[in-house]
């Protein structure tokens, strides 16, 4: 469960007002599959997102159009929840405790000072915790799903890596906020005609100094609309292609668009933007070792003292470490080779090796040191420095690839979980 760290770390303490305690349950605000939104959800993420707003200083469209806005995120949300409990996607505490240690962390609190928040805030902790599975289960659904439409063909990562290596060294980071208009699955040519030209008004506005957040609130299908439409910092060439490509010569500022995709029309406004070193050098080790295995023949402290007096008899010439490891090391990997581990970085070695090998200056003999491996007599034979930017390149190329594919598939995903769903939205009005 790697990606949905990213979601639950950008939850805001501000939006906690939606996981209050349980309000009256008065009547189904929509029904979705076999389960259902309730009005009390519907009128809990309006007082959030209001509060959201309010501290933010982001105007808000009518009541009307925020409900729709809403609706539909808790509508989806209650999709992925069912396709998540048919999966058997579960969350542990153990799993759940971390994730909100690490939002306690990036708001800069401890534990104890989150929980004082939470109350201060009037939210129940329970409640809370519990939101919070729900967006990791959320999170590993689609991730699980969409990662399975994500296909990169290395001549795919061997173009991008040669884009990357031909950029200058410092890279681009744009902030960006974002406005989907949809467009339904086989749209007539006057469904797109509408939303173009909704787009092409939008941009005017936005142009003429309309506020972003605003209109991204009233009119957007993106998931993070009721944010204002803020994605935050990405690189440029983990973006979808689409958008990459019309922010290849951008300004802070700047309003592109509209983009038009096989999901709709987009609008982007570039909030800010930031550079980044591309350039990796690695610094690799060339060291050796004599390791001894603790057994029912051979204890800890017997393996540690066998080591101290190999130690003494190269140091005094009785012996050289290569003919000590080819006879007593039991790493069969290195023995035959005189305890010979070759050049490499020295983090792919036991945190503990790794720390007393990186104490050692050049020829250096280490005391015996303990392991999860077993005890070790370790000699730093060189150091150099390595340029690793062609292998690291293809990497972030991958890595990237992965990212804006990623991307470009969620969306068309989210669309057809919604089109293939059962929904039925009741007015909210009706007595």
């Amino acid at each position: 469960m790697k990606n949905w760290r990213t979601l639950i770390l950008g939850v805001a303490l501000a939006a906690n007002t939606a996981f209050a305690a349980p309000q009256v349950v008065d009547k189904v605000a929509a029904v979705v599959n076999n389960g259902v939104v309730l009005e009390s959800d519907v009128d809990g993420m309006m007082q959030s997102v209001k509060a959201q707003a309010q501290q933010a200083g982001q105007q808000l469209p009518d009541d009307n159009t925020l409900r729709h806005q809403i609706v539909e995120r808790l509508i989806m949300d209650n999709i992925l929840l069912q396709m998540g409990k048919q999966m058997g996607v579960q969350v542990t505490d153990q799993q759940l405790d971390q994730a909100i240690a690490n939002i306690a962390a990036q708001n800069k609190m401890t534990m104890d000072q989150m929980r004082s928040r939470l109350a201060y805030d009037g939210v129940n902790y329970s409640t809370y915790r519990e939101q919070i599975r729900k967006e990791m289960q959320i999170a590993e659904v689609r991730n699980n799903e969409v990662r399975r439409r994500v296909t990169i063909l290395p001549q795919e990562v061997d173009t991008l890596a040669a884009q990357v290596g031909a950029q200058n060294s410092r890279g681009t980071e744009l902030n960006l906020s974002h406005i989907l208009l949809p467009l339904a699955e086989n749209p007539t040519q006057q469904q797109v005609d509408e939303q173009e030209n909704l787009a092409k008004q939008l941009v005017s506005q936005l142009k003429g100094g309309a506020d972003f957040g605003k209109l991204a609130v009233t009119y957007s299908a993106d998931s993070q609309a009721l944010k204002g439409g803020t994605m935050g910092w990405g690189k440029i060439e983990e973006l979808p292609t689409l958008f990459s490509q019309a922010l290849s010569s951008a300004k802070k500022g700047d309003i592109v668009g509209p983009i038009r995709s096989g999901v709709g029309f987009h609008i982007l406004k570039v909030n800010d933007l930031r550079g980044e070193s591309q350039n990796i050098s690695v610094t690799e080790v060339h060291s050796r070792h004599i390791l001894l295995k603790p057994s029912p023949v051979m204890t800890d402290a017997q393996a540690r003292q066998k080591l101290e007096e190999i130690a003494a008899d190269i140091k005094s010439g009785k012996t050289n470490f290569a003919t000590a490891a080819k006879q007593l090391s039991e790493d069969p990997g290195s023995a035959n080779q005189g305890g010979d581990l070759g050049w490499t970085s020295a983090d792919v070695f036991d945190p503990a090796f790794r720390d007393a090998l990186l104490k050692l200056n050049k020829g250096q003999i280490s005391q015996p040191i303990h392991s999860s491996f077993g005890w070790h007599l370790i000699q730093l034979l060189d150091t150099r420095q390595v340029d690793k930017t062609d292998a690291a390149q293809k990497e972030r190329a991958y890595r990237l690839l992965f990212n804006r594919k990623f991307a470009e598939e969620a969306q068309t995903w989210m669309q057809e979980q919604r089109a293939s769903a059962y929904v039925k939205i009741l007015d909210a009005n009706a007595k």
